[in-house]
């Protein structure tokens, strides 16, 4: 669930054809429970539920006694998914993606991730281990040594996305992930009293699209803007263009930030930006951040893309929506005036 993290880089970009997550399943001949799935594929049932939950495939059948059953082709195509994964591909990347464009994603190379900090690989360990504890405090001393815009960016961000990574690979349980962003977001809520905006300051709109269920990101990225004096008006994790477009219209904001990092091809990408920048007024700026700026092939008319922070607040700058010197703080944890 990691922000605004440059994506693996790769040797060539596939061309991906997404396949439609409603498709109706074939009709259950020679389906396998789910038990047998999970024998033959090597994917754990954890997996499966929660690649069923966020990008809609699997797309199990039911036999008579209630239980998940897998027909022929999507356990097929669930063997591809496991290979594709153990050669370093994310979940998302992969997940949504038919059969044929899996296939030739075989054999490309994904780079290695590079190792991480020492006080990031220690948080990952007390994680895995489950000493929520002694994690809780190892994050709230980097907080208070580190100071909260460094501690969000150096930090919390590089540190959700290990989390993360670890999940989709399976070194880690669903549950873990879950645990971890919700003791993140508990220690966000604590600081969040510490930074305010000015009274004058303009809204701004904040959402994932959907299949980016990514709240903590959301959390961390509304917290830093909220260190730079802005308003945010947080709509939440995959959300559709209609209702962003909505929540636009309705609170009159003076742009819409999309944060695009999860469940994504640069195809899929692609489609989500034009198709919200189709439904908000042609007037509304529209700044994307995250993965999918990596991921897109070419530049899409009318949005704005920034690859961090910094290039989110001057885009911001640059559009007049915030001005110079606008910050509130209060309180130890801040930092000292810094230049976005």
């Amino acid at each position: 669930m990691g922000i605004l993290i440059k994506a693996p880089t790769r040797q060539r970009e596939p061309e991906v054809v997404p396949r439609a997550v409603d498709e109706t399943p074939g009709d259950g001949s020679g389906a396998l429970h789910i038990r047998e799935v999970v024998r033959s594929t090597g994917l754990r049932r954890e997996q499966l539920y929660m690649w069923q939950r966020r990008y809609g495939f699997p797309a199990p059948l039911r036999d008579g006694f209630g239980d998940r059953v897998y027909p022929p082709d999507q356990v097929a195509r669930l063997k591809l998914i496991k290979q594709l994964l153990s050669e370093g591909w994310r979940a998302g990347a992969v997940v949504p993606l038919a059969e044929s464009a899996l296939q030739s994603m075989l054999g490309l190379a994904v780079a290695e991730p590079s190792p991480l900090p020492a006080e990031i690989e220690l948080a990952v360990r007390l994680l895995s281990e489950h000493r929520v504890g002694e994690l809780q405090n190892h994050l709230s001393k980097l907080l208070v040594g580190q100071g909260l815009r460094r501690f969000l960016e150096q930090t919390l961000i590089p540190l959700n996305e290990a989390v993360h990574e670890r999940v989709v690979r399976g070194d880690m349980q669903n549950f873990q992930e879950l645990r971890f962003g919700d003791l993140a977001q508990r220690l966000l809520r604590d600081v969040t009293r510490l930074v305010r905006p000015t009274r004058d300051a303009r809204q701004i709109l904040l959402a994932t699209p959907p299949n980016d269920p990514n709240q903590l990101g959301l959390a961390i990225l509304e917290l830093l803007l909220f260190t730079e004096g802005i308003n945010c008006l947080t709509l939440g994790a995959g959300v559709p263009a209609q209702e962003i477009a909505g929540a636009a219209d309705a609170y009159k904001v003076a742009l819409v930030v999309l944060l695009f990092d999860r469940g994504i091809s640069g195809k899929i990408a692609g489609q989500e930006i034009r198709g919200l920048r189709a439904a908000v007024p042609d007037d509304m700026p529209l700044i994307v951040s995250g993965r999918a700026v990596n991921l897109l092939a070419k530049p899409i008319a009318d949005v704005r893309t920034a690859v961090d922070f910094s290039s989110v607040m001057a885009a911001m700058r640059e559009l007049g929506v915030v001005a110079p010197a606008t910050l509130s703080r209060v309180g130890a944890l801040t930092d000292g005036p810094q230049r976005a």
